[in-house]
């Protein structure tokens, strides 16, 4: 094993151990209610910065467009292959 890979094993030792050392510090780990669940996506999704309409509709047009000329490229792509291969093998 190499120093550099003997450095990186012991620092993964110490940073997993300071993880351990954290959760037991923690105590034991109950699981929330689907109640609580809920409460706390609807807290974060509050956070959020959502798009208006439109910046939403622009967003949409870019993706349409970006996939419509990746299409045709690897349309053409194929189209010229396909021909090339035809071509030789006769």
């Amino acid at each position: 094993m190499s120093r550099e890979n003997k450095r990186r094993a012991a620092r993964e030792e110490a940073r997993t151990a300071n993880m351990g050392s954290a959760a037991a510090e923690a105590g034991t780990h109950e699981k929330a209610g689907v109640a609580q669940f809920l409460r706390e996506v609807r807290s974060e999704l509050r956070k959020v910065a959502w798009p208006n309409r439109q910046e939403g509709l622009s967003y949409t047009v870019v993706v349409l467009v970006t996939t419509l000329v990746l299409v045709g490229i690897v349309w053409a792509m194929d189209w010229v292959f396909r021909n090339a291969v035809i071509n030789t093998l006769g």
